[in-house]
């Protein structure tokens, strides 16, 4: 997956997940509750689009607390421990070991990335259904043309303030992220977010730090 692609999969986690009467309302509890809720974990299929035709197409588990994060795909498998990130690529025996600079920290950050709806962004908010179940579709267009995204829709599940899906316009081009289970308040080990060693005796470790 393009690095890109991988960010997007996280910014979206971090910026859905509640209700209120209002566009700005749902953004701004959303914001709050994903920071106070403690980890979450949840299955998606990530949907990468040139322009609007299908390009690329990846499911998997995602598990966040506070700006560590661990993602699995079939493809890889990334930890990210707040300081150190491992990413190993499956099947090529070997693990890629950094230290994000503070750019892709600040790409990375949870508190980061739930605020970019508050940069330069008008709202529209509708009910609307997804998956027979009523939302709260809300439309976000970007008022600085060199904003990162440029259009944003967010639906969120009426009564329950489940994230069911994000789509978002970037340099042209559509990504989708439909949120198929999402459970907040999970008590994560920090050793989630490490490289376990133990279970890959045999990998080669390549440190590019």
């Amino acid at each position: 997956m393009r690095k890109g692609f991988i960010l997007f999969i996280l910014w979206a986690f971090c910026s859905l997940g509640a209700a209120a009467q209002n566009a700005k309302e749902i953004l701004d509890a959303t914001a709050a509750r994903m920071m106070e809720s403690g980890g979450v974990r949840a299955q998606f299929k990530a949907t990468q689009f040139q322009g609007t035709t299908p390009e690329s197409e990846t499911t998997g588990t995602l598990l966040i607390s506070g700006q560590q994060f661990q993602m699995e795909t079939p493809e890889m498998t990334t930890w990210y421990d707040g300081k150190t990130q491992w990413a190993m690529l499956k099947g090529a025996g070997e693990v890629n070991v950094s230290e994000p600079t503070e750019e892709e920290r600040a790409a990375m950050n949870p508190s980061t990335l739930i605020n970019i709806y508050k940069k330069g962004y008008s709202y529209k908010l509708k009910k609307s259904t997804l998956r027979g179940k009523p939302t709260y579709s809300i439309y976000l267009k970007a008022k600085n043309k060199k904003a990162a995204f440029s259009e944003i829709y967010v639906d969120v599940e009426q009564g329950t303030n489940n994230p069911l899906c994000l789509r978002a316009k970037r340099d042209g081009n559509w990504m989708r992220l439909a949120i198929l289970s999402f459970q907040a308040g999970q008590t994560l080990p920090a050793t989630t977010f490490t490289f376990p060693t133990q279970d890959y005796p045999d990998i080669e470790v390549i440190d590019l730090r």
